[in-house]
């Protein structure tokens, strides 16, 4: 997995044009990993993730800095 730092206030502006461009972001509800994403995000300890898969299958990672 490939991760991007993204800057905190910049978060949602990057999942907007990621969007705008076609990427679909995974939905995932992992109870025993305490991890659930609405929307495509997951909030942990106060920062926010993402994943999106690239045209090859690899699933890559948006991480808020």
């Amino acid at each position: 997995m490939l991760g991007f730092g993204v800057q905190g206030d910049q978060f949602e502006a990057v999942m907007g044009d990621l969007r705008s461009r076609g990427v679909t972001f995974e939905e995932y509800d992992l109870p025993e990993m305490g991890l659930k994403t609405v929307n495509g995000v997951a909030e942990m300890a106060g920062m926010k993730s993402a994943w999106f898969k690239d045209s090859e299958g690899n699933i890559l990672n948006l991480v808020q800095m």
